[in-house]
């Protein structure tokens, strides 16, 4: 069975054929993407998948058919006089004759804010959406859509969602706003009717390179890049129903994980310091952002620094070295850091192996067990914690006490009329009378043989919801400041605003109206709750 997981695709101006080469090992150890995010170059790689090509298809259009000089709409060789100017400026005694030599250049980036329109790029980002696989197999025996389709000058994420295309999620930078830019911002009519293209066209506008795309609201939008060089949250509202992990794939060069040497002869340059600044600011963001967000594959991809992300002549022979090595680190990251996962037998281990280790849940499980026994005199207490799985089921993965019992891998539907449900879905603590539900199954919509599999000594359970505390960390400034002065009628308005990982259950001996008692009753909600904060903390 396949891991399923969100791609997020880092930029790296030309050096996209090595994003390839990590999807085609992720395809190959088992990983099935269901939604692609991207950030500059990496966009368009993202964009590709999202319309059905494999990862051996885009292989071929990044190593073969691309002459990325052609997306610089016949400018390629102010490209060349536009990466000298700034070292250039700086170098040369006479400042003033460097300047009047440049002087066309810089007039022209001066009226349009970069070299070309991009419109070769644009043009083929449409050729292939609509040759893509799955605009192919969905218009095959439908001539009106393909029709319109081919006469469309446009795609919008609505179409793309209409087609069944795997969600497809972009960033651009507003410098006017100085904010990061989400597209489609989220699953509204009018977010998704916006152009996939002029989403993916500023995702990827390279400042300067090429010039800035505005939409009309006032916005200016350049690479996605400056506000986030590694966009980990794009599918975070997703995540926080589906759970499904990320895995980032991240383009450095090879010597950004050594530290500078403090004994370097070789002057430390402005042009250097800036760019050393930009990357500081976009690196240390996102690695917070991977420190708070749970559940995240980093994968480092360390490229050949003689590769440049602006040389749009790149041969085809250092395309493949690219590719090579974004599939040889990924092989390998995969090999060492998912290996619970592929070993995996069942469901069970699987689930166990995406959010934590047994061994680090159960003493938490036993824990709980025993204060309950101890300070709240239940007996017989037994634990366990149930996952949402992708049937839309609650399964129990993580157990205390439960070894020799026929429920150990009891799993009951989502929508089941049980406490277990109903903490799910009110996100909040509920108790089950199970000597009541024994005698009722079709009101709680469980089989008699689910019900049957309970230890009949078993009279009560206590449920309680898992949230991830962290949710609210990863609110953007001016929702958190709403979140803040919001006027909320009670604590459950605020519980409602994290994210839900899955539910601590708790059953007892102890007849339920013994412990109906207000006072008695709240004390065990309290005991288990904290038991479901401290697992909130390990479960990834």
């Amino acid at each position: 069975m396949p891991m399923e997981a969100y791609a997020i695709l880092d930029g790296g101006g030309v050096k996209g054929a090595a994003l390839v080469g990590c999807l085609q090992a992720a395809k190959e150890q088992g990983i099935k993407f269901i939604g692609y995010g991207g950030t500059s170059a990496g966009s368009i790689v993202a964009l590709l998948a999202s319309v059905g090509y494999s990862s051996e298809q885009i292989k071929e259009i990044m190593i073969e058919e691309i002459n990325f000089n052609d997306f610089l709409d016949g400018t390629d060789n102010d490209l060349e006089r536009l990466k000298k100017i700034p070292q250039g400026f700086i170098t040369s005694f006479f400042k003033t004759i460097f300047l009047l030599q440049n002087k066309d250049l810089i007039d022209k980036l001066n009226k349009k804010l970069g070299l070309c329109d991009a419109k070769t790029l644009t043009d083929f980002l449409l050729y292939k959406i609509k040759t893509s696989p799955i605009f192919q197999e969905k218009t095959s025996n439908n001539s009106e859509l393909r029709q319109k389709i081919q006469n469309a000058t446009d795609i919008t994420f609505q179409e793309l969602k209409d087609l069944g295309c795997s969600p497809l999620k972009v960033i651009a930078s507003d410098i006017r706003s100085h904010k990061a830019v989400i597209y489609p911002g989220d699953e509204e009519k009018e977010a998704l009717n916006y152009s996939v293209i002029k989403a993916v066209r500023a995702s990827m506008c390279f400042p300067f390179v090429f010039t800035p795309v505005r939409p009309g609201d006032g916005s200016v939008l350049v690479d996605g890049g400056l506000s986030s060089n590694l966009p980990i949250f794009l599918f975070q509202k997703e995540r926080s129903i589906n759970h499904k992990p990320v895995i980032a794939f991240d383009l450095c060069d090879e010597e950004d994980n050594i530290p500078a040497q403090t004994n370097n002869t070789q002057e430390y340059q402005l042009g250097e310091l800036l760019g050393d600044m930009l990357a500081t600011a976009l690196e240390s963001s996102d690695g917070l952002l991977r420190q708070v967000i749970d559940n995240i594959y980093h994968v480092r991809v360390s490229l050949p620094k003689d590769i440049n992300t602006l040389d749009f002549s790149i041969d085809k022979e250092k395309r493949k070295r690219l590719f090579d090595r974004g599939h040889s680190v990924t092989s390998s990251f995969i090999g060492t850091n998912l290996l619970a996962w592929k070993r995996a037998n069942n469901m069970v281990e699987r689930l166990q192996a995406l959010y934590a280790p047994p061994r680090l849940v159960q003493p938490i499980l036993e824990i709980v067990v025993r204060e309950l026994e101890e300070s709240e005199t239940l007996t017989q207490c037994r634990s366990y914690i149930m996952l949402p799985t992708d049937e839309g089921k609650l399964a129990t993965v993580y157990q205390y006490r439960m070894d020799d019992n026929p429920d150990i891998d009891w799993e009951i539907e989502i929508n089941n009329g049980g406490a277990w449900s109903e903490s799910w879905k009110n996100r909040k603590p509920a108790l089950q009378n199970i000597e009541v539900l024994r005698e009722n199954i079709s009101e709680y919509n469980i089989t008699k043989a689910q019900a049957n599999k309970i230890p009949k000594d078993k009279k009560t359970t206590v449920v309680v919801p898992i949230f991830d505390w962290k949710t609210i960390t990863l609110l953007k400034d001016n929702q958190y400041e709403e979140f803040q002065n919001s006027n909320f009628q009670n604590f459950q308005d605020i519980i409602d605003q994290y994210a839900l990982i899955g539910i601590l259950s708790i059953d007892t001996t102890t007849p339920t109206q013994d412990i109906l008692n207000p006072e008695r009753l709240g004390n065990v909600y309290r005991s288990i709750m904290v038991g479901a904060s401290i697992l909130s903390g390990i479960l990834r």
